[in-house]
This record gives C-alpha cells, structure tokens and sequence, in this order.
C-alpha cells in the first residue's frame, strides 16, 4: 500500500532561490560551429577564463549568458587538451 505523500514544492523552489547565486555559463564553439559546454563560473572565475581566452586569440569562440544558479563551479582546467591554441 502506498502512502500520500504531501511535498510542499513552493517552499522548496523558494529555498533553492534564496541559495541561488549570479554565475556565468560559458560555451566553447569548434572551427565547425559546434558548441561545447565548458561549465558554470562565479563572475571573478568567469573574467579570469575570458582573459586566458583572450591571451590564445580565442575569445571570439567563446559565448557566456548570465545564470542564476546552485549549482557549485565547474572545475577549468588552463592546461587542457581541449582547447588548441
């Protein structure tokens, strides 16, 4: 037999709110247009990344929108085999 459970969603996406914070998101685009999801970034981490971008010549593959978010800052790794200079 199942029981009812009664999940009050509002306080929930209310909490998830209060703990939310202002990051960027940031996508990574291939010589063929595809795009890469390179992760979520406080805004310091964020002008940290554009400026190593900027210094490979890069920063005209790179796209980022504002996001509100808690989820915890994606791991960027500077010496990655990803990107190619």
């Amino acid at each position: 037999m199942q029981l009812n459970q009664d999940t009050d969603y509002k306080y929930q996406i209310e909490e998830a709110i209060k703990r939310a914070k202002c990051k960027k998101a940031f996508y990574l685009y291939d010589e063929t247009g595809n795009r890469q999801f390179l992760g979520v970034f406080s805004r310091k981490r964020a002008v940290e990344i554009k400026n190593f971008f900027r210094a490979k010549n890069l920063i005209n593959r790179i796209s980022e929108s504002d996001i509100k978010t808690t989820e915890p800052d994606t791991v960027f790794d500077f010496n990655s085999s990803l990107i190619y200079s």
